[in-house]
């Protein structure tokens, strides 16, 4: 004979809400800012999770919480993302457009190649 015990519905539906309240408060889901290219056919989204937003900081260290910079056609497609130490280096983006091929850089974390709508991570 087995032995053990089951879990009640209730049980379930706590696990359940648990792991998608956790996963939804580490999640890089809130907006921190966008900055479009200038031709503006690209634009990087930098995002944190929530659980940074609710963490105090001293008045402009915002910015300073990690996070992750997606850049985006403006189509909507994705060309990759890279974890940031902080979201606010999506500032210190530099596109060169007039290069072949088109990149978008953040120094010592990423590379995008526009043209092929790539991603490079530093030091992997």
């Amino acid at each position: 004979m087995k032995s053990g015990r089951r879990l009640q519905p209730v049980g379930v539906l706590l696990l359940a809400l648990l792991a998608a309240g956790s996963a939804t408060l580490f999640a890089p889901v809130l907006t921190y800012r966008e900055v479009a290219s200038p031709d503006r056919a690209f634009t990087a989204v930098a995002k944190s999770s929530l659980f940074y937003s609710l963490v105090p900081v001293m008045p402009g260290q915002a910015g300073d919480k990690p996070g992750r910079v997606t850049v985006l056609r403006s189509d909507g497609q994705s060309c990759g993302s890279a974890d940031v130490e902080m979201v606010s280096l999506v500032a210190d983006l530099r596109w060169s457009l007039d290069s072949k091929p088109r990149e978008a850089h953040i120094v010592a974390t990423a590379t995008w190649n526009l043209d092929r709508c790539t991603i490079e991570i530093m030091g992997r």
